[in-house]
């Protein structure tokens, strides 16, 4: 029974693929921070979908660091420690939207490897990454930083100098983090190791730590010697278990070896392989069977697309995901990211054809753009004063240059009212005025020639009585 045991558990487990993002590439004319906040919402979209695959974190990428002895600390990626400090100085300079790009890159990257993570400066990202959030609006994103920052620092007290309202709402981080099931974390290592779970010290192995939040935390076991092992877990309502080793026979996917290197998989707008290649032990350090690669490219100037593609490692291949559209400043973004995990989670279960290499994650066609929304050339100017919206009276729209001068030929409408014209033409199409002059004269000279005449002869007239004659 117990064979049976131990033999279920690796099936169950195989069962539910794990899947790492590998960054995304920004291309010519994409800023950075498009990239990174897009690379965010894949991720979140990623970890949202617990019931079918497990999120597993971007190893940090850095060549091997020569070591005196076995002993000997390392530090935390150099990416990662960069990314943070130029989140912190944009803060501090009140540019917080650069502030909340760099800041969340810098905490992936340096939570991508708990056993070099630098704790103390992840927990004060966090703080930053929220107050960013706030300052930009975005009250949504504010509060998931908060709540990260409450699984991640339960006991974490916030300096003096913030508002109240922000203490109000990390409270409120805290009461629904309360509200959330939660687990045990217990560790063990070799004798005389120290445990620590996101950067608290619980002292010496074996330890048990009830009452944790549920979602990902952070092991970390260090040696008498200054060995290091890392593992990230996900707790839920039960026990989780970490065992640290930091010999030949250890977890090779948990271990962070002296000599261990991860080469960067090098993604660009074309896929070879070169990245095949070097994927292979991306995902030995991520501990994932799957693998999702990204570039994101300008299409014009308010749109971006993201190119993307899944790696199997079983059967090391590629198959190319449908491109995703979004505008520059990543606003209507959160739905092409929902989109994509959608089709991330069908291929985990039908990869579907394997791509050729190599593999080009900007195609031609998308370049071009296959919207027709936009129709009108540069150099081709729209004749305002014939456009207008849509109407029964609305006149046609012309995508032409204005002419200087509109001749007969090319008057299609009737002129505008003359009394809307400029003097000159009004004075230059006046009818002259000396016709009516003339035809009224001839009128009265007429009638006056008429009265005379008839006044003559009723004059002439014999009569009887009196006649009065009047004109």
């Amino acid at each position: 029974m117990w064979v049976a045991v131990v033999i279920s558990a690796p099936l169950a487990h195989a069962q539910k693929p794990r899947v790492v993002l590998v960054p995304f590439v920004p291309g010519d004319g994409v800023s950075a921070s498009a990239a990174t906040k897009f690379n965010a919402l894949v991720v979140d979209e990623l970890k949202s979908r617990p019931d079918v695959m497990d999120y597993a974190a971007s190893p940090a990428t850095k060549a091997p660091t020569p070591e005196s002895s076995a002993g000997a600390k390392r530090a935390p990626s150099a990416e990662a420690v960069g990314a943070i400090d130029a989140g912190r100085k944009a803060f501090d300079d009140l540019r917080f939207d650069d502030a909340s790009a760099s800041l969340r890159k810098g905490i992936d990257g340096m939570l991508a490897d708990p056993a070099t993570a630098d704790y103390e400066a992840v927990t004060d990202a966090y703080v930053k990454l929220s107050a960013s959030a706030f300052r930009q609006g975005e009250e949504k994103a504010a509060k998931d930083a908060l709540l990260e920052l409450a699984r991640f620092a339960p006991n974490y007290v916030l300096p003096a100098g913030f508002p109240p309202v922000f203490q109000r709402e990390f409270d409120k981080a805290k009461k629904r983090l309360d509200k959330q099931p939660k687990g045990s974390v217990s560790i063990e290592g070799p004798p005389g190791s120290t445990a620590f779970l996101d950067g608290r010290d619980l002292g010496m192995v074996p330890v048990l730590e009830d009452n944790v939040p549920g979602g990902t935390h952070y092991v970390m076991v260090e040696g008498t010697r200054g060995e290091r092992y890392g593992q990230t877990v996900t707790v839920g309502s039960g026990t989780v278990k970490a065992k640290a080793s930091f010999g030949a026979g250890s977890d090779k996917r948990a271990v962070i070896g002296a000599n261990t290197a991860v080469t960067d998989p090098g993604v660009n707008s074309v896929v070879d392989e070169g990245v095949q290649g070097r994927l292979g032990p991306y995902l030995r350090a991520a501990g994932a069977d799957f693998a999702v690669v990204g570039y994101v490219y300008k299409t014009s100037d308010s749109q971006l697309t993201a190119g993307t593609a899944i790696f199997s490692a079983k059967k090391n291949a590629f198959s190319a995901l449908t491109p995703v559209t979004f505008d520059t400043d990543v606003l209507t973004a959160n739905t092409e990211a929902y989109k994509l995990g959608a089709e991330i989670v069908q291929r985990l279960s039908a990869f579907g054809t394997s791509a050729s290499l190599p593999l080009n994650l900007a195609s031609r066609s998308a370049k071009a753009g296959t919207s027709t929304s936009v129709a009108r050339r540069d150099d081709a100017p729209t004749n305002t004063d014939d456009v207008s919206v849509a109407g029964p009276r609305a006149k046609k729209v012309v995508l032409v240059p204005k002419q200087p001068e509109r001749t007969i030929a090319a008057v299609e409408e009737p002129p505008a009212d003359l009394g809307e014209r400029p003097p000159e033409e009004v004075k230059s199409e006046a009818k002259p005025a000396w016709p009516w002059v003339v035809g009224i004269v001839a009128v009265v000279v007429a009638g006056a020639a008429v009265g005379t005449t008839f006044g003559v002869i009723e004059a002439t007239k014999p009569v009887t009585g009196t006649v009065t004659a009047t004109w």
